[in-house]
């Protein structure tokens, strides 16, 4: 029951009172009067209720919100003849949520509630990423933000390691309430969806299973897009230098005794984690990276596989 029917209805029953001690009371004149405005009040109330039911009537039209509930669709019993007999309750329920979306959206360009309309046009660029997964697209998209694709230059900004720093060890999340201002702007639109990906990126990444297994069966069914999209020149500008120093080190720290000692018991944190193999030979490095790489590959017993996706790789774009 609706607010303005709780009105009415109350109205009503103190109308009813009245004319009952109108009744049987002497005092007649004064009765009169309270239910005479207690008449204008129920009038009223029962306006406000019709107003309200119009207004209702106006939005299902509009954005097709449908009365029917979800329980009574399951429960049902469709004819079993007909294949087809539920797909109408699919399309009453699709437009009525297509409906909402459109009320969403109209809200957030009225700038009335910017940030939900942010919310939602950051999930719905979730959702297509999640949609698209491991497809042609997806890899694409994922590559682009990862190495800063300039559509105007033609360029991409960020070669070899600095690409490895777009989604850091500890991602820090977007403020969701910050204003990405009018994102019917190109230019803030573009943003939005580039902090949208790379949310989605570093939720994939911690989420994802890091089995020796998972990433080989990974790599296998998706290999054929990294070749695609990594030309010979593209590879050698982008990721060369990365897969020669893992690969490197790697073969180094093998070889050395201890290794798996030595990494079981020190980590990036401690003083004396770049002391091995040798200072010399980690200081010879620009970026200390490699090491931690190999660190966290040993603690996740994922070590050979990964090394083994390296060396195919290296050995694809050799000359």
């Amino acid at each position: 029951m609706t607010f303005a029917l709780k009105i009415v209805l109350a109205s009503a029953i103190f109308c009813a009172l009245l004319v009952v001690l109108l009744i049987k009371s002497k005092r007649k004149a004064i009765l009169a009067t309270l239910l005479l405005l207690t008449g204008f009040f129920v009038a009223g109330a029962s306006f406000y209720a019709y107003m309200e039911y119009t207004a209702y009537q106006k939005r299902v039209e509009r954005y097709g919100i449908h009365g029917q509930s979800v329980v009574g669709i399951v429960e049902e019993d469709l004819p079993p003849e007909n294949k087809y007999a539920g797909f109408k309750y699919f399309q009453d329920y699709r437009n009525s949520l297509s409906g909402y979306e459109v009320f969403l959206l109209e809200i957030g360009l009225n700038d009335r509630d910017r940030f939900s309309y942010q919310n939602t046009i950051r999930d719905e660029i979730i959702r297509q990423m999640e949609n698209e997964e491991y497809g042609e697209t997806y890899w694409n998209t994922i590559f682009n933000v990862a190495f800063e694709y300039n559509g105007n230059t033609k360029t991409y900004q960020r070669p070899n390691y600095n690409a490895l720093y777009v989604v850091p060890a500890a991602y820090e999340y977007p403020d969701l309430k910050e204003d990405y201002g009018n994102l019917g702007d190109a230019g803030n639109y573009s943003f939005f969806e580039r902090t949208c990906q790379l949310l989605y990126i570093s939720q994939k990444v911690k989420m994802a299973d890091r089995s020796g297994e998972n990433i080989t069966d990974l790599w296998k069914s998706n290999k054929s897009y990294v070749y695609t999209f990594f030309s010979k020149s593209k590879y050698d500008e982008l990721c060369k230098q990365v897969v020669d120093d893992l690969i490197e080190i790697h073969d180094t720290i093998t070889t050395s005794l201890n290794y798996e000692e030595f990494y079981g018991m020190y980590d990036i944190s401690d003083e004396v984690f770049l002391d091995f193999p040798s200072v010399e030979y980690t200081s010879s490095f620009e970026y200390s990276w490699p090491f931690s790489f190999w660190d966290r590959r040993f603690a996740e017993n994922n070590a050979s596989e990964v090394y083994a996706i390296l060396k195919e790789i290296q050995d694809h774009y050799k000359d």
